[in-house]
């Protein structure tokens, strides 16, 4: 069926089709999409290790998360485009694969953005970059976010043999500090009621939260003090380590 003839439809009808369309899909597609996630997984794990080396701050400050959004979720997605047609998921859900990077301290969030864009396995998509970290959110939401294309290699299966094929699939990439991504987490609840950011109801909620948010940024700030702890004490370590080697 077509995309005009669906769009033709009343909403019960494009729903039932477009529901078993997904279903379809994710079924088709499932495996491979999980896949590529755990390719977006090691490729930002990579990146973290080499900027924490780089920089002489522990491993663990910088940790890399990734999902790959359920049925359930794509269907609401599905739901808020009005039931459109599609022809493959990231047409509804740039999102479809996503990955968290949450570091403990503030300046780390720019730095590992930089290494993410100077890096050649990721192709950000400039004009979809907003940092709410800058410009936060009314609600006091801080975090930078970001659609990139991330290249992979399918196998299809031709008339005489099987051939490695490259694509590339989209995927939104969150940075934040551990401090924003609680307030982010605690409060998710609130920022959304039935698909509308914060309703008239929720105004005082707002303010709350706003507020809230503003005084766990200072805490972010002061937690700078940390990290230059953390980054002298290994580089004094670091160059200890390199005299006794020399004395050998």
């Amino acid at each position: 069926m077509s995309s005009k003839a669906i769009q033709n439809k009343s909403i019960d009808e494009r729903k039932k089709i477009l529901t078993d369309k997904a279903i379809r899909f994710f079924d088709r597609y499932g495996e491979e999409i999980n896949l590529i996630k755990q390719l977006v997984d090691i490729k930002l794990n990579q990146i973290a290790l080499a900027y924490t080396q780089k920089n002489n701050i522990p491993k663990e400050s910088v940790k890399i998360t990734t999902r790959v959004k359920s049925l359930k979720s794509f269907l609401k997605k599905l739901e808020k485009s009005d039931w459109k047609d599609f022809n493959y998921l990231t047409e509804i859900a740039g999102d479809l694969i996503g990955a968290r990077i949450v570091c403990w301290f503030l300046n780390d969030c720019y730095g590992v953005f930089d290494y993410i864009k100077s890096s050649q396995q990721f192709k950000i998509h400039k004009d979809t970059v907003k940092d709410y970290i800058k410009e936060p959110k009314q609600s006091g939401y801080r975090s930078i976010h970001l659609l990139t294309d991330v290249s992979y290699d399918r196998l299809n299966n031709g008339k005489t043999n099987a051939l490695l094929n490259s694509y590339n699939i989209i995927c939104e990439i969150q940075i934040r500090t551990k401090i924003q991504d609680v307030f982010g987490d605690l409060t998710h609840e609130f920022h959304y009621k039935d698909g509308q950011e914060f309703s008239k109801a929720f105004k005082k909620i707002e303010e709350i939260l706003a507020n809230q948010a503003n005084r766990l940024a200072l805490e972010d700030n002061a937690f700078m003090i940390l990290r230059d702890i953390f980054m002298e004490a290994n580089h004094n370590n670091n160059s200890s380590k390199e005299g006794i080697t020399n004395v050998k």
